[in-house]
């Protein structure tokens, strides 16, 4: 199993659930084009959160090469460089976008008290 295919069938669902309220409070759908392979992310939809294939009508859609992707996914990519070589492209509502990088955020853990 690729690093690519693993992160959609196995950690962006694990990362939903994580933050399960915030993928709920939205709706939409990302359409993901990575390499050869194409899957979709939609908000807010319990029955199927992630499925393979990309939607055309999705309302934001991306295309990655897939050393894009994996820099995405590690957090090591430089956007406006992958941009503008041509690794990255994205049409449809960036508002999206920023609440995937929402989710893909760490949780903050506030324990309510103050260790020090």
């Amino acid at each position: 199993m690729t690093e690519v295919k693993k992160w959609f069938d196995r950690t962006l669902p694990a990362l939903l659930i994580s933050r399960f309220d915030d993928f709920l409070a939205v709706s939409g759908a990302i359409s993901f084009k990575v390499g050869d392979g194409a899957w979709t992310l939609n908000f807010g939809d319990v029955e199927n959160p992630v499925a393979e294939g990309a939607i055309p009508d999705a309302d934001l859609r991306l295309k990655f090469t897939q050393p894009a992707f994996e820099q995405f996914i590690t957090g090591t990519l430089d956007p406006v460089a992958a941009i503008g070589k041509g690794e990255i492209k994205a049409s449809g509502d960036l508002e999206l976008l920023a609440t995937l990088a929402t989710i893909m955020m760490p949780l903050q853990r506030d324990l309510g008290w103050d260790a020090t």
